[in-house]
């Protein structure tokens, strides 16, 4: 029997995930723009965190910030933070029949080795995802000792299902490095699959409503395919759906990502940041008390984003986990991509930040106090008109969901509207964004669809 030929454009999360479970059934091929930097892993896709050379250079049009996307294999996986989080069982609940937090768990638990708690029934203990949690630095301990202060309890596990509070942050950076879709999980289907990096591709090839194929580097190729899984993430997936003359519904509408502001201070010893510079604490919270309605509090080296910052600064970043803001990404007159996140466009959402905000100043003066570090003078969080500064200092999580969601571009199978022989197994086709971090959950997306695949091919 002649293998079904499958062509996957993109080679992060999703693209890796669904490759894992098809390859051994499929003739698989991964299109991939960036570069494949080889196993073993280079030291700096396993510990640095500013990677100019392998990014798309995309632009928040409403602040003109920089959107931080990974062009490597990999992805946004293989320059993350790291964060292993899932979220809360309720932020699915918008996601519709067959994506509930019931349904995502088993695919959940098959993708993780948990190193603390893989014995727990919502935990995994024999996937490719090594998941952990770092001994605290200095500065953890301090932030602890201040989130106890303020009344919020102890978390030792933020993925057990329901619990908020502080504690350590869920990580797949173990001590070697982070542990993601390039360390993990490429090495897995390298030798199962036609892996092309450095591939840029020009379109899909759509035949009397079908998708037969995929044109790349310029025209000068079409890799023919019974079936093309784009995953090519929030802000790729639309593009690639535009120049190959898709007009499924509402293409880029929706986007959402987590709105998140940097408070910055100074640190009374730089070894103190540097002792445990990332992945190391978290508080979760809700905003104004209610459960439901969730903020995070992650502090982080500011140095290892911004070379430009001292050694000492110390960046306690506050992000709302439920906004309701949606921004999109269109295209220009000039047939240009732009990108609008939109973050803080609802009232409510600036409400809700600006709680936040005030609650985390707290957290920071109770450490201010004991001098482990200094708040500066003109701290912008300290203005009398809050809401004018959140406008000015709000910027990305890098959290970019809900694109191509499930119930618009995609049905529920993820298979395009008005397209056949073409699925989007990506981050874009979140309905919502959840109240964690997207990377867990769209490897989650990468696995099911893989399966969903294989459902649909009789296999």
């Amino acid at each position: 029997m002649t293998k079904p030929r499958i062509v996957i454009i993109g080679g992060g999360n999703g693209g890796l995930l669904s490759a894992h479970r098809l390859a051994d059934v499929a003739d698989v091929t991964i299109l991939e723009a960036g570069i494949d930097p080889g196993d073993p892993v280079p030291h700096e896709f396993l510990h640095e965190h500013a990677f100019p050379e392998h990014d798309w250079d995309y632009t928040n049009e409403d602040s003109g910030h920089h959107l931080v996307r990974g062009r490597v294999l990999g992805g946004g996986s293989s320059v993350n933070a790291a964060a292993g989080s899932r979220g809360q069982p309720a932020g699915f609940e918008a996601w519709g029949e067959g994506w509930q937090w019931d349904d995502l768990q088993p695919a959940m638990r098959a993708l993780e080795t948990d190193e603390q708690f893989g014995s727990e029934p919502y935990h995994g203990d024999t996937g490719p995802i090594r998941i952990t949690r770092l001994k605290p630095g200095p500065l953890d301990l301090a932030f602890y000792e201040a989130s106890k202060a303020a009344g919020h309890p102890e978390c030792p596990d933020h993925n057990a299902p329901g619990t908020q509070g502080y504690g350590p942050w869920p990580t797949n950076r173990v001590e070697g490095g982070r542990w993601g879709a390039l360390a993990a999980v490429a090495p897995l289907v390298r030798e199962r699959v036609t892996l092309r990096p450095s591939t840029m591709v020009d379109r899909i090839v759509v035949q009397d409503g079908r998708a037969v194929g995929v044109e790349v580097n310029g025209g000068e190729e079409v890799i023919p395919a019974d079936l093309v899984i784009l995953s090519a993430g929030a802000y790729g997936s639309p593009e690639v759906l535009w120049r190959s003359g898709i007009e499924a519904p509402e293409i880029g509408e929706g986007l959402q990502d987590h709105p998140w502001v940097m408070m910055n201070v100074l640190a009374r010893d730089e070894d103190d940041v540097m002792a445990r510079p990332v992945s190391g604490s978290l508080l979760r919270a809700g905003v104004a008390d209610d459960p439901s309605d969730e903020f995070q509090v992650f502090p982080f080296s500011t140095w290892l984003y911004d070379r430009t910052a001292p050694r000492n600064s110390y960046s306690v970043s506050v992000a709302l986990m439920q906004p309701e803001s949606r921004g999109r990404v269109y295209r220009d007159d000039a047939g240009e991509t732009r990108i609008s996140l939109a973050h803080l466009k609802d009232a409510s959402d600036l409400e809700r930040m600006a709680v936040a905000v005030r609650r985390t100043a707290a957290i920071i003066d109770a450490m201010a106090e004991t001098g482990i570090v200094a708040v500066p003078d003109d701290a912008w969080w300290k203005q009398d008109d809050l809401t004018s500064a959140l406008r000015e200092h709000v910027e990305t999580y890098n959290h970019p969901v809900a694109s191509c969601g499930i119930g618009r571009t995609v049905d529920r199978r993820l298979n395009v509207v008005g397209v056949e022989g073409l699925k989007i197994i990506d981050a874009s086709v979140m309905p919502r964004i959840p109240d964690g971090g997207p990377n867990l959950v769209t490897m989650a997306i990468g696995w099911i669809g893989g399966g969903i695949v294989l459902e649909d091919l009789g296999l």
